[in-house]
């Protein structure tokens, strides 16, 4: 029963958002299905790497859950490029050329 609230819950956020994220930067990242579901699916303050399709970059996902002054909770996520796996395609791409 509670797979199947949390499921929908999943379905309608990807319904809704079309695999978007806002970050706290206010930039708008776009993610594979799969891969927001993994997103989606993250625990407060964990973190996941995706590629975005907007800007063709491996990036670090951080899912922060903050309480607001009023009582009310929400979801927000850290964006960061992820410098480390973008240096390991350079060098992979450099090797085939050669």
């Amino acid at each position: 029963m509670v797979t199947t609230i949390i499921n929908s819950l999943f379905s309608l956020s990807l319904l809704l958002s079309g695999g978007h994220i806002i970050s706290t930067n206010l930039k708008a990242h776009h993610y594979s299905d799969t891969d927001y579901k993994e997103i989606f699916y993250l625990e407060n303050r964990e973190s996941i790497s995706k590629n975005c399709t907007i800007h063709s970059e491996v990036e670090d996902i951080k899912k922060i859950k903050r309480n607001r002054p009023n009582g009310e909770q929400e979801m927000v996520y850290k964006v960061t490029k992820n410098e480390s796996l973008e240096k390991v395609k350079k060098e992979e791409n450099t090797n085939t050329e050669i």
